[in-house]
C-alpha cells in the first residue's frame, strides 16, 4: 500500500502499488505532510502545529501539541526566536517518526530549527 500526505486537500490518500484508490483519510489533518509507521500506529505531523496519531483503523488516538496559529499567525510565529516558542505546542510540525523505543522525535520547519523528542510513557 501507500499512503500519500494530501496537503491541499487536508486528508491522507492510500492506493495499491498498482496505483488504484482504496480510500481518503481526512477529518482532524489540516496540512498533513509526511507519516512514518510504527507496529500498526502511525505519527502525522500537520503543519497548522499538530501531531496527529492515528492507530491500525485510521482512527486518532492523539493529537499532540496543537498551537493556536492561523496560517498567517504561522507564518510569523515560525520566525521568531527559540526561547519564544511556547513549550509543548508546536509551530510548524514537519517531520515525526518513531524510534525503537516507541519514542517520538518530530522536527519543525521554523527558521532557527527545532526538534522535540516525546517520550513514550506505559
Amino acid at each position: 500500500m501507500l499512503v500519500v500526505t494530501d496537503r491541499s486537500n487536508s486528508r491522507l490518500q492510500r492506493f495499491t502499488l498498482e496505483g488504484k484508490h482504496i480510500d481518503s483519510i481526512a477529518g482532524t489533518l489540516k496540512m498533513p505532510c509526511f507519516l512514518h509507521e510504527r507496529n500498526g500506529d502511525v505519527v502525522v505531523p500537520d503543519l497548522l502545529s499538530k501531531v496527529i496519531i492515528l492507530d491500525r483503523q485510521n482512527k486518532v488516538v492523539a493529537s499532540l501539541g496543537e498551537g493556536d496559529y492561523s496560517m498567517k499567525d504561522w507564518s510569523t510565529v515560525r520566525n521568531l526566536a527559540p526561547g519564544a516558542f511556547a513549550p509543548g505546542r508546536f509551530v510548524c510540525p514537519h517531520g515525526a517518526c518513531f524510534d525503537h523505543e516507541g519514542n517520538i522525535f518530530v522536527v519543525e520547519w521554523v527558521e532557527s530549527g527545532r526538534v522535540t523528542k516525546l517520550r513514550k510513557v506505559t
